[in-house]
């Protein structure tokens, strides 16, 4: 395992220069966090906040590639660490999930289906959504850019169609902070609230089977 206090993590942070409050919320994020490089990307304008999130991502994959950066995080500005967070554990679980072949690493889920715990705290899923923190892999890289869409796209969704090695860390080390809007998703507009609850369902499912996988795997249950 290398040193972990040597290694820094470009990380792309996705903001619109008008939401000021957001830009000042990701700052104090990772203020004294050196173990992340950060540069503020303004995101891509369009009608469709989807659309435009997603246009978001390809630019920062374009310029990852430029920079020669074999894994990165992309991070929407309205990302929060949890009390989980440390630098170990985050830094630990990218280099083991890079050994797997995982593509995406996510930091924290507001909606899965199945999950399989690969590890005490990583669990492949087949579908994970929320983009607010993750993990992106040089191997997916040029996929995303090679990956058609149109004015319909959801980034997560596309993401868990065009992949099966992606893992959720669990527990989470990011949550979306509630606004009290979205300039992407219009329910979270229309139902307050929604975002926290999402989060809380997904933690307390992998709660439960990061019960059961350390009882098997402790053998208590022979005894």
């Amino acid at each position: 395992m290398p040193d972990l206090y040597s290694i820094t993590i470009p990380t792309y942070v996705i903001n619109l220069p008008e939401r000021t409050e957001r830009l000042a919320h990701i700052t104090q994020q990772f203020e004294n966090r050196p173990e992340f490089d950060v540069t503020i990307i303004e995101a891509c304008r369009h009608e469709v906040g989807a659309l435009g999130l997603f246009q978001s991502m390809r630019k920062i994959i374009e310029l990852a590639m430029e920079r020669d950066d074999d894994v990165i995080i992309i991070c929407e500005d309205d990302h929060e660490f949890t009390p989980d967070y440390s630098r170990e554990y985050l830094l630990k679980n990218i280099i083991e999930a890079h050994y797997q072949g995982v593509d995406i690493l996510s930091g924290g889920s507001g909606k899965i289906d199945q999950a399989v715990p690969v590890t005490e705290n990583r669990y492949w899923v087949a579908l994970c959504l929320s983009t607010q923190f993750i993990v992106v892999y040089r191997s997916f890289f040029q996929r995303i850019l090679d990956e058609p869409f149109d004015r319909t796209v959801i980034a997560d969704q596309l993401f868990s169609t065009m992949t099966g090695n992606k893992m959720v860390l669990y527990p989470f080390v990011s949550q979306q902070k509630d606004f009290g809007y979205s300039d992407v998703t219009p329910v979270h507009n229309e139902r307050q609230g929604l975002v926290q609850r999402m989060f809380a369902e997904t933690a307390a499912r992998l709660d439960v089977i990061r019960q059961v996988y350390t009882h098997y795997q402790s053998g208590a249950h022979l005894i």
